[in-house]
């Protein structure tokens, strides 16, 4: 009986036996040859039947699996980290091909600095190397490529060129590490890699006695994988859109400095601003053109000195090169390099050219806008650094980071934007002052003011025309008077839609400028470039708070100038909505001249003489005005009137000029111009004229006057209106000879406030 179930226990023991290897056998029949993406590695595979082969990619072609990558690490060449240990600092960029899932290569160019101990000289060395790969995780788990984690091993040789105190030598040695990966997204990972080598050849002092030195290096750095042409189709988003034009542009700042330091001299980061614009021309390649501008260091007894930079880059996207054109992407890599040319003030060769190449590194919080990281690297000619550093030849580099903006599809993405923006009031008049402050010179304290006229011309854009003032009080003393114009980018209607009843809306701000101004000398013109922000806070549906830093670059042209000298600027001030334009006049029955088309008006007050005020004491001049005048129009008129002005003066020894001037001007009534509203109250008017002017001086000659100006008026009940006058005329020094000025023509600003009567 025991022998009976002894022997059917073996049978059914060996029916089972047969059973399960009759399945695994089905099982591995049903996988095609070589299939580990499904079954990956299993060890009884080896054990009684012939093991299945390494995956392979299906068509494979040369290139096809490439990847890019590029990282820096720390290395302790030949040290033990103690006390006075400094580590080896590197960079290095690599590329490669996986030749089946498993097996693969890659070649590595890199530079950088061996450890060494306090005292030392660095040694430094540029190296290349080649190395085999393995991937650990599709040959033990499968071929998957949307695995997150992958763990790869690098056996390879490395050949490097090193320098140490002016001697050069070289080394080669093998080399072995072991990466992990971590897959962003399907074409890009990030990695950190710790690697072990073993150098031999030159030894320089410190390197020890050992024929071979080790150098244990650890390493992260960031890379892209090349997908199939079906990966890179799949999702991506059509390049070719009538409704997205692929432009864009950036502002933004940081640091710069010569890389290569000197005993005698040691330099140090200086700040720089910089701004640039560019376009796509297809999904992968575009054009940047780049501009800088900072300070920088000094030589012997030479400082305060500033640097301009000028590029045109080839813009190279690595995101759509190997993952296909996303746009809606988080995380954004290109690479830039392209021509460059440098000026630098006080210098003897003034121009250098040189190319530029770095790396922008893209964090899109929106479609259109993202901020940016942009180390970069630049050569310039070799009398670059002898002229600005008293150095021989080398590397400048810089770090910025900053904002940018993609002109994209904004009426497909925010369609009622438009609707809201037809209906809404967007033409506007500005008036805004506030402190300023200057570098590159004794100018002291300092103000502006800024009147303005604009248009919002579409949901996301303005442009502005502005009158500005700065006056700063340091001997010799600055005053300016100009016209500038402005572009306005609302940064919160291309995040978020256009919305008239916004509370905050924020819009950034680039312009230029031009006018006269005095300093030291003669009046003479300038010039000016300025960027900012303008923060607006909606009051009611007619009038916006706002605020607006400002950071320009200004200079005046001619003999007498202290040179380019960057400005900051805090204005604030009260933005007036006007209406939507009228299509036709309305009658002057309907306006504000229904109770008068003549007027008369008298007004008063302070006035500045560029002739004293430019020089201390700084002491305020007065004028008064009378008018007469008529409104031929709605819009149109005219007046003609007379203006005694009172100028201070500098010593008891100057006598006193009075200065007449009589005077014909045209008024345009901006605010009926722009909005047909009847009942409206508070006008904008501007003002342009010319007349003659003479003075009481002895050799005083009568001289052409011009002037230009604005008019804020509010209508009171019965004809009588109030306002404010701010307006500059210019007049040839002749008519006030030899009164400290020494200028071909001089100005007087004036901020006159008044009465009118309407008859």
């Amino acid at each position: 009986m025991k022998t009976n179930i002894k022997a059917l226990t073996i049978a059914a023991a060996t029916v089972m036996t047969a059973l399960t290897g009759a399945n695994q056998a089905a099982a591995r029949m049903s996988k095609a040859l070589n299939d580990t993406a499904s079954v990956g590695m299993n060890a009884l595979d080896y054990t009684l039947q012939k093991p299945l082969g390494s995956p392979l990619f299906e068509d494979k072609t040369f290139g096809d699996h490439f990847f890019l990558s590029g990282g820096a690490g720390i290395s302790t060449y030949n040290d033990k980290p103690s006390g006075g240990f400094r580590p080896g600092l590197s960079g290095e960029i690599s590329f490669g091909d996986w030749i089946t899932p498993v097996h693969g290569w890659r070649v590595n160019l890199g530079a950088g600095s061996h450890s060494k101990k306090a005292g030392e000289p660095w040694k430094f060395f540029g190296s290349i190397s080649a190395d085999y790969i393995m991937n650990f995780s599709a040959l033990l788990r499968g071929y998957r490529p949307s695995r997150r984690v992958e763990i790869i091993g690098a056996l390879g040789a490395e050949y490097q060129r090193t320098r140490y105190d002016a001697v050069w030598g070289n080394l080669l040695g093998l080399r072995a590490a072991l990466q992990a990966r971590f897959n962003i997204q399907n074409n890009l990972y990030i990695y950190a890699e710790p690697r072990l080598a073993l150098y031999a050849g030159k030894r320089f002092p410190d390197d020890g006695e050992r024929r071979f030195r080790p150098d244990l290096s650890f390493n992260i750095g960031l890379g892209y994988r090349l997908l199939s042409k079906e990966e890179r189709m799949r999702g991506a988003t059509p390049f070719i859109n009538n409704g997205d034009s692929h432009l864009f542009f950036g502002v933004g700042g940081g640091a710069w400095s010569f890389a290569r330091k000197t005993v005698h001299h040691r330099t140090n980061p200086y700040g720089f601003g910089s701004f640039f614009i560019g376009k796509y021309i297809t999904p992968t390649a575009g054009i940047r053109l780049k501009g800088e501008i900072g300070r920088i260091g000094r030589i012997s007894d030479i400082s305060n000195r500033y640097l301009a930079i000028g590029s045109l880059d080839f813009v190279w996207n690595l995101n759509a090169a190997f993952g296909g054109y996303r746009p809606d992407q988080v995380f954004d890599l290109s690479l830039n390099i392209g021509p460059a040319l440098a000026y630098a003030n006080r210098s003897e060769g003034k121009f250098y050219p040189g190319v530029k190449a770095g790396l922008t590194a893209l964090f899109n919080l929106s479609q259109q806008w993202g901020i940016f990281i942009e180390p970069e690297v630049s050569m310039f000619t070799r009398s670059f650094n002898r002229n600005l550093k008293d150095r021989g030849y080398g590397p400048f580099v810089s770090l910025m980071a900053g904002l940018r903006y993609t002109f994209g599809n904004f009426t497909y993405d925010n369609p009622q934007s438009y609707k809201d923006f037809i209906n809404a009031e967007n033409y506007f008049f500005s008036f805004s002052g506030g402190p300023a402050k200057r570098w590159n010179g004794s100018f002291g304290k300092g103000g502006a003011l800024q009147f303005g006229f604009g248009k919002r011309f579409s949901p996301i854009s303005s442009w502005r025309v502005t009158a500005d003032g700065d006056l700063f009080s340091a001997i010799p003393g600055y005053l300016s008077v100009g016209v500038g114009l402005d572009y306005l980018f609302s940064i919160s209607t291309s995040m978020a839609g256009f919305n008239p009843y916004r509370v905050f809306d924020l819009s950034g701000l680039i312009g230029v400028a031009g006018g006269a101004g005095q300093y030291s000398g003669p009046l003479q013109g300038y010039l000016e470039g300025r960027v900012g922000l303008h923060g607006a806070f909606r009051l009611c549906n007619a009038l916006d708070l706002y605020f607006e830093p400002q950071i320009a670059g200004n200079s005046l042209i001619g003999k007498w100038t202290p040179g380019w000298a960057p400005e900051f600027r805090f204005m604030v001030g009260l933005k007036y909505k006007l209406g939507t334009p009228a299509t036709i006049p309305s009658g002057l029955a309907d306006s504000f001249l229904a109770d008068g088309r003549n007027f008369v008006s008298l007004s008063g007050g302070p006035a500045l003489f560029s002739g004293s005020f430019v020089r201390a004491p700084h002491k305020v001049s007065g004028s008064i005005d009378g008018a007469l005048g008529r409104w031929f129009s709605r819009i149109s008129g005219a007046r003609i009137g007379y203006t005694l002005d009172f100028i201070t003066r500098q010593t008891v020894r100057l006598q006193r000029p009075y200065v007449s001037t009589v005077h014909a001007d045209y008024l345009l009534n901006i605010s009926s111009l722009m909005d047909s509203n009847p009942a409206r109250r508070f006008h904008v008017l501007g003002i342009v004229g010319a007349g003659v002017s003479f003075s009481n001086l002895k050799k005083s000659k009568a001289g052409i006057m011009f002037e230009t100006g604005g008019q804020f008026r509010y209508n009171l009940p019965a004809g009588i209106d109030v306002h404010i006058e701010p307006i500059v005329s210019f007049y040839p020094d002749r008519v006030v000879p030899g009164y400290l000025s020494g200028a071909g023509f001089v100005a007087t600003g004036r901020v006159m406030g008044g009465l009118s009567y309407r008859f």
